[in-house]
Protein backbone atom coordinates (compact mmCIF):
# COMPACT_ATOMS: atom_id res chain seq x y z
CA UNK A 1 0.00 0.00 0.00
CA UNK A 2 2.73 2.32 0.51
CA UNK A 3 4.31 2.23 -2.52
CA UNK A 4 0.84 3.88 -4.05
CA UNK A 5 -0.42 5.64 -1.71
CA UNK A 6 1.86 8.13 0.60
CA UNK A 7 0.53 10.46 2.95
CA UNK A 8 3.08 12.97 2.10
CA UNK A 9 3.57 16.72 0.67
CA UNK A 10 5.17 16.07 -2.36
CA UNK A 11 8.30 16.79 -3.44
CA UNK A 12 6.98 18.32 -6.73
CA UNK A 13 5.46 21.81 -7.22
CA UNK A 14 1.72 21.49 -7.99
CA UNK A 15 0.59 23.37 -10.96
CA UNK A 16 -1.39 26.34 -8.53
CA UNK A 17 -5.00 26.01 -8.84
CA UNK A 18 -6.43 29.60 -9.63
CA UNK A 19 -8.57 32.10 -7.54
CA UNK A 20 -12.09 31.32 -9.37
CA UNK A 21 -11.65 27.47 -8.78
CA UNK A 22 -10.33 27.58 -5.15
CA UNK A 23 -13.30 29.80 -4.43
CA UNK A 24 -15.46 27.17 -6.26
CA UNK A 25 -14.77 24.55 -4.33
CA UNK A 26 -14.86 26.11 -0.96
CA UNK A 27 -18.82 27.19 -2.07
CA UNK A 28 -19.04 23.21 -2.90
CA UNK A 29 -17.18 21.91 0.03
CA UNK A 30 -19.42 24.10 2.49
CA UNK A 31 -22.72 22.43 1.28
CA UNK A 32 -21.53 18.66 0.62
CA UNK A 33 -22.42 16.61 3.02
CA UNK A 34 -19.90 14.36 4.74
CA UNK A 35 -20.54 10.67 4.71
CA UNK A 36 -17.08 9.63 7.08
CA UNK A 37 -15.73 7.59 4.27
CA UNK A 38 -13.05 9.27 3.04
CA UNK A 39 -11.21 6.87 0.31
CA UNK A 40 -10.30 3.62 -0.44
CA UNK A 41 -8.24 1.54 -2.74
CA UNK A 42 -9.61 -1.24 -4.92
CA UNK A 43 -9.51 -3.38 -7.39
CA UNK A 44 -12.10 -4.40 -9.78
CA UNK A 45 -13.76 -8.05 -10.48
CA UNK A 46 -11.31 -9.59 -13.30
CA UNK A 47 -14.68 -10.33 -15.70
CA UNK A 48 -16.01 -6.66 -15.64
CA UNK A 49 -12.17 -5.17 -16.04
CA UNK A 50 -11.86 -7.45 -19.09
CA UNK A 51 -15.06 -5.71 -20.20
CA UNK A 52 -13.81 -2.14 -19.45
CA UNK A 53 -10.84 -2.86 -21.19
CA UNK A 54 -12.16 -4.41 -24.63
CA UNK A 55 -14.64 -1.62 -24.38
CA UNK A 56 -11.39 0.56 -24.27
CA UNK A 57 -9.54 -1.16 -27.27
CA UNK A 58 -12.57 -0.92 -29.38
CA UNK A 59 -13.02 2.94 -28.67
CA UNK A 60 -9.98 3.26 -30.15
CA UNK A 61 -11.12 4.95 -34.01
CA UNK A 62 -13.78 6.87 -31.80
CA UNK A 63 -11.82 9.21 -29.83
CA UNK A 64 -11.97 13.06 -30.21
CA UNK A 65 -10.61 15.99 -28.36
CA UNK A 66 -12.28 16.43 -25.49
CA UNK A 67 -14.68 19.60 -25.23
CA UNK A 68 -12.75 22.06 -23.37
CA UNK A 69 -13.18 21.55 -19.26
CA UNK A 70 -11.95 24.42 -17.35
CA UNK A 71 -9.73 21.92 -14.69
CA UNK A 72 -7.64 20.39 -17.35
CA UNK A 73 -5.06 21.64 -18.89
CA UNK A 74 -1.87 21.48 -20.95
CA UNK A 75 1.75 22.39 -20.67
CA UNK A 76 2.27 20.92 -23.94
CA UNK A 77 0.32 22.81 -26.59
CA UNK A 78 2.06 20.45 -29.15
CA UNK A 79 -1.01 17.73 -27.63
CA UNK A 80 -4.27 18.06 -27.46
CA UNK A 81 -4.79 17.74 -23.10
CA UNK A 82 -7.50 15.12 -23.11
CA UNK A 83 -9.95 12.89 -25.37
CA UNK A 84 -12.99 11.35 -25.14
CA UNK A 85 -15.38 8.59 -26.25
CA UNK A 86 -18.59 8.39 -24.79
CA UNK A 87 -20.97 4.77 -24.82
CA UNK A 88 -24.31 6.04 -23.65
CA UNK A 89 -25.01 1.97 -22.89
CA UNK A 90 -21.71 0.86 -22.00
CA UNK A 91 -21.35 3.59 -18.94
CA UNK A 92 -25.42 2.66 -18.07
CA UNK A 93 -23.93 -0.93 -18.07
CA UNK A 94 -20.75 -0.62 -16.07
CA UNK A 95 -22.24 2.19 -13.63
CA UNK A 96 -25.10 -0.62 -12.32
CA UNK A 97 -22.88 -3.47 -12.13
CA UNK A 98 -20.11 -1.55 -9.90
CA UNK A 99 -23.13 0.05 -7.82
CA UNK A 100 -23.11 -2.76 -5.30
CA UNK A 101 -19.30 -2.27 -4.85
CA UNK A 102 -19.98 0.97 -3.72
CA UNK A 103 -23.22 0.44 -1.63
CA UNK A 104 -20.97 -2.04 0.31
CA UNK A 105 -18.26 0.45 0.56
CA UNK A 106 -20.72 3.22 1.77
CA UNK A 107 -23.10 1.37 3.30
CA UNK A 108 -25.88 2.94 1.82
CA UNK A 109 -28.37 2.32 -0.98
CA UNK A 110 -27.15 4.33 -4.07
CA UNK A 111 -28.67 5.47 -7.16
CA UNK A 112 -26.61 6.12 -10.41
CA UNK A 113 -25.85 9.95 -10.90
CA UNK A 114 -23.38 9.58 -13.85
CA UNK A 115 -20.64 7.27 -15.70
CA UNK A 116 -17.79 9.18 -17.52
CA UNK A 117 -15.41 8.30 -20.16
CA UNK A 118 -13.17 7.05 -21.36
CA UNK A 119 -11.51 10.24 -21.16
CA UNK A 120 -7.59 10.21 -22.35
CA UNK A 121 -5.16 12.50 -20.87
CA UNK A 122 -2.33 13.43 -22.74
CA UNK A 123 1.57 13.96 -22.28
CA UNK A 124 1.74 17.18 -20.62
CA UNK A 125 -1.74 17.24 -19.27
CA UNK A 126 -3.23 18.09 -15.93
CA UNK A 127 -6.01 18.56 -13.95
CA UNK A 128 -6.67 21.04 -11.38
CA UNK A 129 -7.78 20.42 -7.49
CA UNK A 130 -11.46 20.74 -7.31
CA UNK A 131 -14.30 18.85 -5.80
CA UNK A 132 -17.23 17.29 -8.05
CA UNK A 133 -21.02 18.25 -8.51
CA UNK A 134 -22.45 18.86 -4.84
CA UNK A 135 -25.81 16.64 -4.93
CA UNK A 136 -25.08 14.00 -7.84
CA UNK A 137 -21.42 12.93 -7.29
CA UNK A 138 -21.37 12.00 -3.57
CA UNK A 139 -19.88 8.35 -3.58
CA UNK A 140 -17.54 8.07 -6.68
CA UNK A 141 -14.96 6.26 -7.89
CA UNK A 142 -11.79 7.21 -10.82
CA UNK A 143 -10.80 3.90 -12.41
CA UNK A 144 -7.49 3.68 -13.96
CA UNK A 145 -8.44 2.17 -17.31
CA UNK A 146 -4.88 1.88 -19.08
CA UNK A 147 -2.13 3.73 -19.23
CA UNK A 148 1.54 4.09 -20.40
CA UNK A 149 3.60 6.72 -17.79
CA UNK A 150 7.38 7.31 -17.88
CA UNK A 151 6.32 8.35 -14.21
CA UNK A 152 4.13 8.05 -12.03
CA UNK A 153 1.13 10.63 -12.33
CA UNK A 154 -1.00 10.50 -9.09
CA UNK A 155 -4.29 11.54 -8.06
CA UNK A 156 -3.98 14.35 -5.43
CA UNK A 157 -6.44 13.95 -2.30
CA UNK A 158 -6.57 15.93 0.53
CA UNK A 159 -8.70 14.61 3.73
CA UNK A 160 -10.65 16.72 5.58
CA UNK A 161 -8.28 16.98 8.32
CA UNK A 162 -6.16 18.60 5.37
CA UNK A 163 -3.69 16.11 5.24
CA UNK A 164 -2.06 15.33 1.44
CA UNK A 165 -2.29 11.92 -0.29
CA UNK A 166 -1.35 10.99 -3.51
CA UNK A 167 -2.53 7.60 -4.86
CA UNK A 168 -0.96 5.92 -7.38
CA UNK A 169 -3.44 3.30 -9.52
CA UNK A 170 -2.53 0.58 -11.78
CA UNK A 171 -4.72 0.05 -14.47
CA UNK A 172 -7.53 -2.59 -12.99
CA UNK A 173 -7.66 -0.60 -10.04
CA UNK A 174 -10.31 2.22 -8.91
CA UNK A 175 -10.23 4.83 -6.01
CA UNK A 176 -13.14 4.96 -4.53
CA UNK A 177 -13.95 8.46 -2.63
CA UNK A 178 -16.53 11.52 -1.58
CA UNK A 179 -16.29 13.29 -4.86
CA UNK A 180 -18.38 16.45 -3.64
CA UNK A 181 -16.31 16.72 -0.25
CA UNK A 182 -12.57 16.06 -1.12
CA UNK A 183 -10.43 17.74 -2.91
CA UNK A 184 -8.61 16.10 -5.70
CA UNK A 185 -7.11 16.23 -9.13
CA UNK A 186 -3.88 15.66 -10.93
CA UNK A 187 -2.30 18.87 -10.71
CA UNK A 188 1.00 18.08 -12.27
CA UNK A 189 1.97 17.43 -16.01
CA UNK A 190 1.72 13.86 -17.17
CA UNK A 191 5.01 12.31 -18.16
CA UNK A 192 4.29 9.81 -20.60
CA UNK A 193 1.94 9.20 -23.88
CA UNK A 194 -1.11 8.47 -21.73
CA UNK A 195 -3.58 7.60 -18.78
CA UNK A 196 -6.92 6.66 -19.67
CA UNK A 197 -9.69 6.53 -16.58
CA UNK A 198 -13.62 5.95 -16.33
CA UNK A 199 -15.60 7.83 -13.49
CA UNK A 200 -18.38 6.72 -11.86
CA UNK A 201 -20.92 8.20 -9.96
CA UNK A 202 -23.77 7.81 -7.43
CA UNK A 203 -25.73 9.44 -4.54
CA UNK A 204 -27.88 7.82 -1.69
CA UNK A 205 -31.34 6.79 -2.70
CA UNK A 206 -32.82 9.09 -0.22
CA UNK A 207 -31.60 12.15 -2.12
Amino acid sequence: MERRMANIQSARTPIETPGWLQEQTRQQQASAHYCGLGFKISRLDEAVYRAVSDAFSDSISRFRPEAEIPEIGTQRPDFIASLHCDNNQFNAEISQALKPLHEDWSGMTLTESACYGFRVYQRGSYLLNHVDRTHTHIISSTICVDAALEAPWPLFLEDIFGEIHEVNLEPGELLLYEGARLIHGRPWPLVGDYYAGLFVHYRPESR
